[in-house]
């Protein structure tokens, strides 16, 4: 198999060659190695290759759907006894004591984890540039950015590295990166995929684990490994009639819309995203279903303040407890400047503090949910923004606090963090794209536990106006 044959294909079409004995284990992790070698001077989007796993990578095909798949996973805890450092200095060393329930799952469906790839500080800033390792750049434009914190899984994908990687979302961490960059970012309904064993929903229900992709039918088949409770969890979201695989095979007829471009932040949106969100709407027109202008009416101020709170306390919860098993101070030194603005931020509240803002999730949820019960769907742009330069919201640079902060997250995040507050499903399909042939997101978000919607939306858009036929300038494809 050549780099073309291999990029042309998908996970469930790599795992099909897998299962007729075209392909083994050990010659796609041998690719994964040869790709990575290649691109990654220019992306800096793989942070290590485990070698142990690598060598021991067999000739036969694996147990489960994806038949001893290698695959990549961000660096943050996934899997026993691997490194997790959280794209920083401040925990360089630490290792994941346990495996998560995400990764059993997909273990048992025959992913086999051979490395990690890059995120920001913790997860925090919206541009995938840590004091660990620098800055990743863009596949489409080495110049840009891939947002985050999912941004080197991102990245990986879009080049071609690999087909599929894991990722995270606690305010849009897998769609927006998955915009800049021009592959499939689902955020799964909040309990959708369990936190287990550390908690039911990470981050107080904001945050949830899933991955990144080039096809509607890996997302699928990805979510039918990854879906479901795990015992002692506090709820169990109730199951699909069906699975996501056979969900997708019907078509999706007859959806009534709302299309929304108007910024809940008041950050301006550029015109060829607007451009891009309406095209898409039209298409969808065009096809036969109802689109009509609207937005849920929230007060956008009172739930980004109640987002700063949750964000701050919990991360000065989970830094003080991570110095303390690590004996390491926290400075800065050791931290970046963003991370640092958001513990102190989360150090200067009260319980009440944190009780007020989970009210306030609690009453925009509510608003939400009202809103996209009349709707199959709610149509943005995933992003403000194209693809931004690096640098230009250096998340070390000084005079950060919790209001700068969350400033730079605007441009990527105005049109995502809503749904981590309220744990609906939303989407981002690379269905658009700029002059200079940068892509454009765009989300799509259902009510609560209806991904088999957006998957069956996506689906049809995939065949309509497809996206895998693009290549970035920085891809396997161009290895010599």
């Amino acid at each position: 198999m050549n780099f073309s044959e291999y990029a042309d294909l998908d996970g469930l079409g790599i795992a099909a060659l897998l299962q007729r004995g075209e392909v083994t284990p050990r010659q796609l992790g041998r690719m994964i190695v040869d790709a990575t070698v290649a691109l990654n001077p220019q992306l800096n989007a793989v942070v290590e290759l485990y070698d142990d796993v690598i060598d021991g990578l067999g000739d036969r095909p694996d147990v489960g759907l994806f038949g001893g798949l290698p695959t990549l996973t961000k660096d943050f805890p996934i899997e026993a006894g691997r490194p997790a450092e959280f794209g920083s200095v401040f925990t360089k060393g630490f290792k994941a004591s346990s495996d998560d329930s995400l990764w059993e799952k997909l273990r048992a469906g025959g992913l086999i984890n051979i490395g990690r790839t890059t995120t920001s500080e913790f997860g925090i800033a919206a541009a995938t540039e840590s004091s660990l390792y620098g800055a990743t750049c863009n596949p489409w434009d080495i110049a840009r950015g891939v947002a985050g914190s999912s941004g080197g899984s991102a990245a990986a994908v879009a080049a071609g590295i690999v087909p599929f990687a894991q990722g995270a979302d606690g305010g849009g961490s897998i769609r927006t990166p998955s915009s800049f960059c021009g592959v499939v970012g689902l955020k799964p309904s909040r309990g959708r995929v369990s936190g287990a064993p550390d908690c039911n929903a990470p981050l107080l229900g904001l945050a949830i684990s899933f991955m990144l992709t080039r096809s509607i039918r890996d997302t699928a088949a990805l979510l039918d490994l990854a879906e479901g409770a795990c015992p002692g969890d506090g709820y169990e979201i109730v199951r699909p009639e069906t699975s996501y695989t056979d969900a997708i095979k019907r078509p999706a007829e007859n959806c009534r819309i709302a299309l929304c471009t108007t910024s809940w932040s008041g950050y301006p949106i550029d015109a060829e995203v607007v451009a891009g969100a309406n095209g898409i709407a039209k298409g969808l027109e065009d096809l036969g279903h109802r689109v009509e202008i609207a937005s849920p009416i929230f007060d956008y101020g009172a739930f980004l303040q109640a987002q700063k709170v949750i964000w701050g306390a919990s991360t000065a919860q989970s830094l003080d407890q991570l110095s303390q098993a690590l004996g390491r101070p926290i400075d800065d030194r050791s931290l970046q400047q963003t991370t640092l603005a958001v513990y102190r931020y989360g150090k200067s509240l009260d319980a009440a503090s944190l009780i007020s803002a989970l009210g306030v999730y609690d009453q925009v949820t509510r608003q939400v949910g009202e809103f996209l019960a009349g709707y199959d769907v709610l149509l943005t742009p995933t992003c403000p923004t194209l693809p931004e330069k690096i640098g230009l919201h250096a998340p070390d640079r000084p005079g950060r606090d919790i209001d700068t902060v969350f400033g730079d997250l605007a441009p990527k995040e105005t049109f995502s963090a809503l749904f981590n507050g309220t744990g609906s499903p939303a989407i981002s399909l690379p269905l658009a794209w700029s002059a200079n042939d940068l892509p454009i997101g765009i989300q799509f978000i259902a009510p609560f536990g209806r991904e088999d919607t957006l998957l069956r939306l996506g689906a049809l858009l995939e065949a309509e106006f497809g996206w895998r036929h693009r290549i970035p300038p920085v891809h396997v494809t161009k290895i010599t």
